[in-house]
């Protein structure tokens, strides 16, 4: 099994590839390096990732540095392979209605998971230490959770789900303590079977859960408040450009870095 990141020289692939180092370590897996050969030598990228495949090797992960000269070759490959997930980076502004690189990935309809990382902070994949998984109500895919999972515990990292409930205005002004106790019950009952999953595997996470009339609003504020090292957050691809999602705005103005999950299921 291996764990595949996309590299081009740039500090934010460097960041993101450094995510992808830890996941494979976690999972055990080998980890490759891959190049799209643009109009960069491809020696000089190699160059540019040579203290990542240091690290990789410092932390006993067989890895490996491949090119392709076209879209078709890379997604002919990335077929071919026993590939757990695709890591890659995307520009800081960039909106996920963008037809960027990564979009353009996303359309092969590749049968493999995706991390898309959102880089804010640069060289901050080190030192992870608070990581937080915002969800809408307690809705949760098993595949969500097993990456927030993995992330984590190749981090040992304090982790958090963060459940907001979308609510009115009028009913908001309502809710008090009681309300709020009484909810966050109910999300950790539909969450049990997860739970149960996290002590098995020796893993441990905090649920906390929230109102809010701008889900993504508030989610900023928790993540601001609480300082987080990494955010992440489940694929979502809007088909009505006019009517954003909350999810939209944690992407398309993080705090800090981000990485978007998406199942191959839940692709384009």
């Amino acid at each position: 099994m291996k764990v595949v990141t996309l590299v081009n020289g740039s500090l934010s692939s460097h960041t993101t590839a450094i995510y992808a180092l830890y996941y494979a370590k976690q999972l055990d897996a080998d980890l490759e390096f891959v190049y799209l050969k643009e109009q960069d030598n491809v020696d000089e990228v190699r160059n540019h990732i040579q203290d990542i495949k240091d690290l990789a090797d410092s932390f006993e992960l067989d890895n490996e540095f491949v090119y392709f000269e076209s879209l078709s070759l890379l997604k002919e490959y990335l077929e071919k392979k026993d590939i757990a997930i695709l890591f890659c980076s995307t520009k800081k502004n960039s909106s996920i209605y963008d037809q960027s690189f990564v979009r353009k990935i996303v359309e092969l309809k590749i049968p493999l998971d995706m991390a898309v990382v959102k880089v804010v902070k640069v060289g901050r994949a080190h030192n992870i230490e608070k990581i937080v998984m915002p969800i809408r109500d307690s809705k949760l895919s098993v595949h969500k959770f097993t990456f927030f999972s993995s992330v984590s515990l190749a981090y040992e990292a304090k982790s958090e789900i963060y459940s907001v409930d979308k609510i009115s205005r009028f009913r908001l002004s309502y809710q008090n303590n009681i309300s709020l106790k009484e909810k966050l019950q109910n999300v950790i009952f539909n969450l049990r079977h997860y739970l149960q999953l996290a002590k098995s595997m020796g893993f441990r996470f905090a649920i906390k859960h929230d109102y809010a009339f701008v889900e993504g609003e508030r989610v900023q504020e928790h993540i601001a408040k609480h300082r987080f090292d990494l955010i992440i957050i489940g694929g979502h691809y809007s088909k009505n450009v006019f009517k954003s999602h909350p999810i939209d705005i944690l992407f398309e103005k993080p705090l800090t870095n981000t990485i978007y999950f998406i199942p191959y299921k839940e692709q384009l």
